[in-house]
């Protein structure tokens, strides 16, 4: 069976993209995909330096664990700056560490979502991640991304997701997700490549 791990780049408990991110695997759920939902509050990690290499911090290499049971991601990145956050990167940046055999997200098929209050819905964001999930990890980020904009009036607190544009893009974006992932667990793996 198809598994995805969802997550949001913030931790904060109020967190619009945590809202979106739980949305999300809801509707993973509702597609018969196994799910499990993480939180980075869950591991805390120091900034990642070359010192931590040889010695990742067990929280580096619970998430890294995490990462690789799963066949695919979903992310839910805030836009801070019209940037990506911090948060994010060094948790993907432990990942590369603790793994060996390759990129950290290498056969890892992501997809992407944000949301803002702002009206691109954390667009700019979302470029310069998957620009650098692609080149600097080695992830198969799918083309559609789910961008909500206006997020605080349309993820309420309860639960759902209440533009129907913005629910349109995100179930194609999840659908597409699932795709992907049965399509390269079909894929045979050719040692030595």
């Amino acid at each position: 069976m198809t598994s995805i791990l969802v997550f949001s780049g913030s931790t904060r408990p109020a967190s619009l993209n945590q809202r979106l991110a739980d949305v999300a695997a809801q509707r993973l759920a509702g597609m018969g995909v196994t799910v499990t939902a993480l939180s980075l509050a869950d591991h805390a990690l120091p900034f990642a330096d070359d010192d931590g290499r040889a010695d990742p911090p067990f929280a580096a290499r619970a998430l890294t664990s995490q990462v690789l049971e799963h066949d695919g991601l979903f992310i839910a990145c805030p836009e801070y700056n019209s940037g990506y956050p911090a948060l994010l990167k060094n948790a993907l940046d432990w990942v590369s560490m603790v793994r060996k055999d390759g990129p950290g997200l290498a056969g890892k098929v992501v997809a992407l979502g944000a949301a803002s209050p702002g009206a691109r819905g954390g667009y700019r964001a979302l470029t310069q991640f998957r620009t650098m999930l692609e080149l600097g990890f080695g992830a198969l980020v799918i083309p559609d991304m789910a961008s909500v904009p206006f997020a605080n009036k349309v993820l309420p607190a309860e639960g759902g997701l209440t533009d129907e544009g913005a629910s349109k893009f995100l179930d194609a974006t999840l659908k597409r997700l699932v795709l992907e992932c049965r399509r390269s667990a079909a894929v045979p793996r050719l040692e030595g490549l």
